[in-house]
């Protein structure tokens, strides 16, 4: 979704790539190592919950590019939001996945894990251009915004259980 907003922006391909290709590889490498670093000394469980708070400012940013318009500054604030925060939750998430998985089947646990986390974002990810056509994207991004805080609940409410995933992942 993300190109076709900057392309509605008024972006070129060039600005989008330069900005989201270059800049946004290195933001997205300095929060997989920011999210190590978070799995390390937090936890990973909290680690996550850090990545869901950061995910819903990361998607607000698409809102502030919207009021912005074509704006290159705020084009590289956008994306860097958006791929640190990428990088770090997808660090939490395999460690959490890898811990999981039992050592005796980790490949095939983590590769059916990791498969259901894709089928899932793919098909919730496909209605994105039907929502937007319907409400805009103000709205859209509002809504995916608020769409984190019920993974946010069932986080908090898994890390409060003594017998939780983070018992198995630490």
């Amino acid at each position: 979704m993300a190109p076709s907003f900057y392309i509605w922006l008024g972006f070129t391909k060039v600005e989008y790539a330069s900005v989201s290709k270059l800049f946004g590889i290195i933001a997205s490498l300095t929060g997989v190592s920011v999210g190590g670093i978070l799995v390390y000394r937090l936890g990973v469980m909290r680690a996550l919950l850090l990545g869901g708070v950061l995910q819903i400012l990361a998607n607000l940013t698409y809102v502030l590019q919207l009021w912005a318009g074509h704006d290159i500054a705020v084009l590289f604030v956008t994306i860097g939001i958006e791929q640190l925060t990428a990088g770090l939750c997808g660090a939490a998430f395999v460690a959490f996945l890898s811990g999981l998985c039992s050592p005796a089947y980790t490949a095939t646990q983590y590769a059916l894990l990791s498969a259901l986390f894709s089928f899932a974002y793919r098909f919730l990810g496909s209605t994105g251009g039907y929502i937007v056509d319907l409400f805009g994207w103000a709205p859209f991004f509002v809504l995916s915004a608020v769409l984190v805080l019920p993974s946010l609940v069932l986080l908090l409410r898994l890390m409060r259980r003594p017998d939780g995933p983070e018992a198995a992942v630490s």
